[in-house]
């Protein structure tokens, strides 16, 4: 079974890794706020995880931090 992280990638809505990184930190807060958890928060919260050691490793996470701001 496909996730809905796979699908976002297979209709090419997922765009840069930066705002994808965006979206799903503010879905994780909304969740958070409802004291809300299932196995897709957890997915997201591991795609959270990944995505911010990539930027981290190929430098571009400062960039990302300076147009949030």
């Amino acid at each position: 079974m496909d996730s809905i992280i796979n699908l976002e990638e297979y209709f090419e809505l997922a765009g840069s890794p930066e705002s994808k990184l965006k979206r799903y930190q503010a879905c994780l807060q909304e969740f958070d706020r409802l004291n809300y958890d299932d196995p897709f928060i957890r997915q997201i919260r591991n795609e959270v995880v990944s995505l911010e050691k990539w930027l981290k490793l190929s430098g571009k996470q400062a960039t990302w931090y300076a147009r949030s701001e």
